[in-house]
């Protein structure tokens, strides 16, 4: 299978990209095999660096910038680089990426913009904003009770259950608007980040919600 993942911003340069992408995902991608391939986009806002970050150039880029211009561009650039880089078969996001890329999927359930996506991984990640209403100038964050289940192709969540509890409301909408038969959550205690090298525990239980995801897309493309 073929992923666009997506890391919290910001990110410095393509090798910044892959590197971060390696950084947090290497344990998952090595367990998932040589048959699932990664392609790498950079976000387009500029912004500042992560506490710890190694700059490799003078310009960070992160995705979402709560500017209604800036919003309507990023949901723009990231359809045209689906559509002349895909298919694919799937998204993993992590943090504001996972925001990104359910974002992608709700245009893509409304519009059929890039249709293929069998998937999706959301690691930490939070509800988007209405890409419809971002056309129109408006920042509208969705909402579960209003905006019901938008997604309904098999997602993973995964975050932490000791995060704070505004961080986990905001996980546990996201899963609200996806379809709850063909969902898979799993919490761990490793903070905000993707299980992988600090936790087999973690990892294994990360792994065994990406899998079950995984053969239900697959099973629904059959």
């Amino acid at each position: 299978m073929r992923y666009l993942p997506l890391p919290s911003s910001p990110v410095s340069g393509r090798h910044h990209l892959k590197a971060r992408v390696n950084r947090y995902l290497a344990r998952i991608r090595e367990a998932l095999g040589r048959d699932h391939e990664f392609v790498f986009v950079n976000g387009t806002v500029s912004t500042d660096p992560d506490v710890g970050a190694d700059a490799i150039t003078d310009e960070f880029f992160g995705y979402v910038a709560h500017d209604a211009d800036q919003d309507r561009e990023l949901c723009d650039n990231m359809i045209e680089f689906v559509e002349s880089q895909g298919p694919f078969d799937g998204f993993m996001g992590f943090s504001e990426g996972g925001t990104v890329a359910s974002m992608m999927l709700i245009e893509d359930a409304r519009h059929g913009s890039f249709g293929g996506i069998k998937c999706a991984v959301f690691f930490c990640a939070a509800l988007p904003f209405d890409p419809d209403q971002a056309r129109a100038g408006v920042i509208r964050y969705i909402d579960p009770d209003t905006d019901g289940v938008l997604l309904t192709i098999p997602t993973a969540h995964i975050w932490a259950h000791n995060a704070g509890a505004h961080e986990i409301k905001l996980h546990e909408s996201l899963t609200r608007i996806c379809d709850e038969k063909v969902r898979e959550v799993f919490l761990h205690d490793l903070g905000h980040d993707v299980p992988g090298a600090k936790s087999d525990k973690g990892l294994a239980g990360a792994l065994r919600a990406i899998e079950h995801v995984i053969e239900n897309a697959m099973d629904n493309a059959r």
